[in-house]
């Protein structure tokens, strides 16, 4: 990662973003007028459109239209081809062939001539017997000394395992061959034998060096046997063979490379060079021939050609592993169980070695080698399930088939959060940050006022950022139960303190631990509230909820945009709150010198690893760390916030089903020292506590399921008291209607005599069953010369209001409006229909009109009424790694590999159904691995169309009628349209833009997610299974499997922190009056 080219692309992409804010759209549009949307519009995220102002004038330059040159896939390069084998022989990039038999060390190939040696290769051969082998290869470039010896790979002297890749550079294994990758530099091949091949995409492929008589300027000396004599060369490069002998060798190596298996090679690489070299094998190595055989194989490769199957049981035989086959011609990018479908996108050419027979693919994940489709293993959470397997999580079940998971969705809960006291995340997994200091809707049924839960956010420290949340109140049926909670602990019932538990008709309140209020309803809705270090919040609803909620955090229906949030009236708002820490443009609060626990607070996170690995495989711990780092450099009481961090991602593990025991050790233990008298500390409370009032009478809040929390509960065989004190069950005092008595105590009630023992009654008669005669909690209104439950000033209705249910706790006498009209919000009263409608916090009258998407909404009785046409999605991928899903997720993943990024080859019939993929690559700069540029690769029918470098080439991979596609220059962008509703933008550098016609909704996968309108499952992976960690959801789209997979990137300024404060002022340009415009938009 680097800020250099990081901040430049974020202030783009926001840069597009703003403009997307003003142009207009169709979702029926042809391509055409989807590309302008695309490029001069830009994308539309949450877009939306005013009435532009007049003094505000555009100038669009046409675009040019332009028509590439086509080229041929896999064309002819052996004139940038060097390589040796065999019995000493070499191969220049002139195409001179000599033999050189030297033992030492000599350099093959290097920048010799330049003033700085990009590369040098060198190799090392030995005598196994009488025939020639290669020993060790060493090539150094980028900085870098590799080193391929005895079967091991070293970096740098480092022993390294395979894959490896580093800032441009790939080494892998490749059928029968190690493939070193330089990005456009070169490509080393070498069989672990005799063979070794340099090609170079250069099209002046570099000099060569003169021991070995590579030169690319100056060419070898005439003739293709060279004598190779001169001191310390062995045989004195004299011919050990007789005349007439060589004449017979000769016609025995024609029979074999002038046969029907090379046919098509005679016609593109002259054969005689290589009967004369075979020839001379006859003579000095009967056994060489075959790696003669075998060299004009692979240049017939270069050359574009397909050798055929040459080899036989008499003739240079292979030995393949067990269910593998060798092939002379066979495609180097092997199916795979991970990646079924890889030989269709494959550009190299082809090599030899063993191949798995058709019908079957490698299985690279369990490693049993070749086998059928159907019988591939799956993944899912770093584990391997077999085929027919299945698991289930609390919203789908999957089943293992063919390497790809077939998944149901089931109903499933929601749950909207408060964390930290600013991180809220929505029912559909948003997340976002809101520094408020105010009372806020964070849930209400958008239809009615079944519920409402106000959260109450206060500034309690020395930033602007730092808020606390104070107090959560929960309003049902339009006010008749008000239930709040302090952050104190206190419990309020319509005003009046209540000592819990409390259990009425449709409520139930009891604390499961003292560090968790827990408030059950009868509507589907339950809080977790939390107390301990800080206040926090978790609203939990049953799934038939979906599609209803408003508030804070809305719930929307699948198939509604995923990307943007509803706010009163049914429009998109952007301004409605602010993206979380996320690693896209997010800033952590400085301080000059950080405690122990700011040091430590990011770190615990993702490195307890024996406490907190179990719940990486379905929750990545990124975000978390984010919010950890973010409350604890930014809270005055930096443990506290600490410790609530850590304990908001233990809840979340355990929400997911995976417990985690232990997670304290070493860290926040005073909260576990600090229990009430008598009470202990647990990791994992799932039921109620056991009280002395439930040995009486049945406590019906242990017949309620939650989420398990942690917190002081009281010992086994120990019950708590009214007091708050765990006791024995012979100290419990027992309950008659309502009435404690003693322990021992005998009470006489109607004839009938009881005595308490051990929490229980004992009665001799008929104990009568009387009611309690308890009726539902009363409202208490104290204001002066009104009648009680008048409201007063603190519930005017407002423009501002009118949706929101006031809670008061007594009357507070001023100004208001009369009877039938409602406060404008500016000093007067105007009546409700009048009222403006809100949008990103802009203000509109009614009947003002507004563009969102390619929707128009009309302001109308303070609500929006929007049209209902399908609109584009839209997928952008920028900078080193950034990513926004066509239904708005937004993440950052770094790998040095080809990835997928979008296709509509998806599903059960992955492999046939689609029209369209596209591949992106980071090009990485130097060898920090800092992105300078993208490669993207878009595959359409039979043409291939490759833009890298700034610059548009295309490959012609088959017979090809009518292009599918036109090519036009918008400004800095060039636009890719393509006739099914595609249009690609990129801007020649970092930045791709990706809008699709909407019947493309659902039928797509990759990094950029489904566009289903569902945000929650984007992270689908390769083999169809939804995963919570942003890396194993990314590997999984990579295009090569031999490519190793991308790591958790290190926080940029932490490495380099002499950067950090030069970075923080070139992206402050983003909260300036730059982007002042924008910053209410995106």
């Amino acid at each position: 990662m680097g800020t250099r080219s990081q901040c430049p692309a974020l202030a783009w992409a926001l840069m597009v973003l703003l403009s997307a804010q003003q142009a207009e759209t169709q979702g029926s549009e042809e391509p055409s007028r989807m590309s302008r949307e695309a490029v001069t519009d830009g994308q539309r995220m949450n877009g939306v459109q005013t009435t532009p102002s007049p003094t505000r004038r555009l100038t669009f330059i046409p675009p040019i239209t332009m028509s590439p040159s086509m080229s041929p896939l896999n064309p002819a390069h052996n004139g940038r081809v060097c390589s040796t084998w065999g019995d000493f022989h070499y191969k220049t990039f002139d195409g001179d062939i000599f033999r050189f038999p030297g033992l030492c060390n000599y350099v093959l190939s290097s920048h010799c001539r330049a003033a700085y040696e990009d590369f040098n290769i060198q190799v090392r051969r030995e005598l196994l017997g009488a025939r020639p082998t290669i020993s060790r290869i060493v090539l150094k470039v980028e900085g870098l000394v590799l080193e391929v010896a005895n079967g091991s790979v070293l970096i740098d002297g480092q022993g390294e395992e395979l894959p490896y890749s580093r800032a441009g550079l790939l080494v892998e294994r490749s059928s029968s061959y190690v493939k070193i990758s330089v990005r456009m530099v070169l490509t080393f091949l070498w069989n672990g034998e005799d063979s070794a091949l340099v090609s170079t995409p250069l099209p002046s492929p570099p000099r060569c060096t003169e021991p070995s008589g590579l030169l690319w300027e100056k060419r070898a000396e005439p003739g293709i046997l060279g004598s190779g004599s001169g001191p310390g060369l062995p045989g004195g490069g004299r011919v050990p063979c007789r005349v007439a002998g060589i004449w017979d060798t000769e016609d025995a190596c024609r029979r074999t490379l002038l046969g029907s298996a090379f046919a098509q090679c005679n016609k593109l690489v002259d054969p005689d060079p290589y009967v004369a070299s075979c020839a001379q094998d006859q003579c000095r190595c009967p056994s060489c021939p075959c790696a003669t055989f075998a060299e004009y194989s692979r240049q017939c490769a270069h050359a574009g050609g397909q050798p055929q199957n040459w080899r036989g049981p008499n003739l240079c035989s292979q030995t393949c592993p067990a269910g593998m086959q060798h092939q002379e011609c066979g495609s180097p990018c092997a199916d795979t169980c991970s990646n079924p479908e890889r030989t269709q996108l494959c550009e190299d050419h082809c090599e030899d070695g063993c191949f798995c027979p058709p019908g079957t693919v490698l299985d690279d994940v369990t490693h049993s080698g070749c086998v059928p489709l159907p019988q591939c293993p799956c993944t899912h959470g770093g584990r391997t399930y077999a085929p027919g397997a299945a698991f289930a999580t609390s919203c789908s079940s999957c089943t293992c088939s063919g390497g790809r998971w077939q998944c149901k969705d089931l109903p499933c809960p929601g749950t909207c959060s408060v964390q930290g006291g600013a991180h809220i995340t929505t029912y559909d997994e948003k997340l976002y940050d809101l520094h408020g200091d105010c009372s806020y809707v964070l849930s209400k049924r958008c239809a009615d006022s079944a519920f409402t839960v106000l959260a109450e956010l206060r500034r309690c420290g020395l930033t602007d950022t730092e808020s606390c949340l104070k107090s959560v109140t929960l309003s049902l049926q339009g006010g008749d139960t008000v239930i709040r909670i302090q952050a104190n602990g206190a419990v309020f019932m319509n005003s009046i303190y209540t000592q819990l538990p409390v259990s009425a008709a449709n409520i139930k309140v009891f604390r499961p631990s003292s560090f968790f209020v827990l408030v059950q309803t009868g509507l589907g809705l339950q809080l977790q509230v939390q107390l301990v270090p800080l206040m926090q919040v978790y609203v939990r609803l049953d799934p038939a909820h979906h599609g209803q909620m408003c508030g804070e955090a809305p719930w929307q229906l699948r198939g509604e945009p995923g990307s943007v949030l509803l706010l009163v009236g049914g429009a998109a708002g952007a301004g409605f709150g602010r993206p979380g820490p996320s690693g896209d443009g997010w800033t952590q609060p400085s301080q000059s010198s950080p405690t122990s626990d700011q040091r430590q607070g990011g770190s615990l996170v993702d490195k307890r690893e024996d406490q907190l690995r179990k719940c990486w495989e379905g929750l990545t711990p990124t975000r978390a760390r984010l919010h950890c780092m973010f409350d604890t450099c930014n809270c005055e009481k930096s443990e506290d916030c600490l410790c609530a961090a850590l304990s908001a991602y233990v809840h979340t593990c355990a929400a997911k089903g995976v417990l985690l025991q232990g997670w304290r050790d070493g860290v926040c233990t005073k909260y576990m020292n600090s229990c009430p008298k008598s009470q202990s500390y647990e990791y994992v409370v799932d039921t109620c506590q056991p009280t002395c009032r439930a040995l009486s009478e049945a406590d019906v809040t242990c017949g309620v399921s939650f989420v398990p929390v942690d917190g002081c509960t009281c010992p086994v065989g120990t019950y708590l008291d009214d007091a708050g004190m765990c006791v024995h069950a012979e100290e419990c005092p027992c309950y008659l209607r309502g009435t404690m008595v003693a322990p021992g105590e005998v009470l006489h009630d109607n004839s009938v005599v009881c005595s308490c023992t051990s929490g229980k009654l004992s009665c001799l008669g008929a104990l009568e069953q009387r009611s309690t005669g308890c009726v539902a909690p009363m409202v208490y209104m104290d204001c002066t010369n009104a009648s009680a439950g008048s409201l007063g000033a603190e519930c005017l209705r407002s423009c501002h209001t009118l949706d929101v249910d006031c809670y008061s706790t007594h009357c507070v006498s001023g100004c208001v409006c009369p009877t039938g009209l409602v406060s404008d919000g500016s000093g007067g009263c105007v009546a409700q229909e009048d009222c403006p409608c809100v949008h990103n916090e802009a203000t509109y009258q009614p009947g003002d009109t507004i563009r969102v998407d390619c929707n128009t909404c009309t302001c109308r009785n303070r609500r929006w009424e929007c049209s209902s046409q399908p609109c584009l999605g839209t997928c952008v991928a920028y900078g080193d790694g950034h990513f926004i899903t066509f239904d708005g997720e937004r993440y950052s993943f770094e790998g040095s590999c080809e990835y997928m990024l979008a296709q509509d080859y998806c599903g059960g019939t992955a492999t046939t159904n689609g029209t369209f993929r596209i591949v992106t690559e980071n090009i990485p700069c130097g060898t920090t691995g800092v992105t300078c540029s993208k490669a993207i690769k878009l595959f359409l029918e039979s043409y291939e169309l490759i833009l890298m470098e700034g610059h548009l080439k295309v490959v012609e991979r088959g017979p090809g009628g009518d292009l599918p596609y036109k090519i036009r220059y918008m400004g800095i962008y060039l636009v890719i349209e393509i006739r099914s509703g595609l249009v690609v933008s990129w801007d020649r550098k970092t930045s791709i833009f990706i809008r699709l016609h909407p019947g493309y909704k659902g039928k797509v996968c990759g990094l950029c997610g489904n566009f289903d309108g569902n945000a929650i499952n984007d992270f689908t992976t390769r083999s169809q299974s939804v995963v919570g960690d942003v890396l194993e959801f990314g590997n999984s789209w990579k295009f090569s499997p031999s490519c190793p997979d991308a790591r958790a990137p290190r926080d940029p300024c932490t490495a380099n922190p002499y950067r950090k404060s030069w970075a923080q002022k070139q992206c402050s340009i983003l909260h300036g009056a730059t982007f002042a415009a924008c910053q209410s938009q995106v």
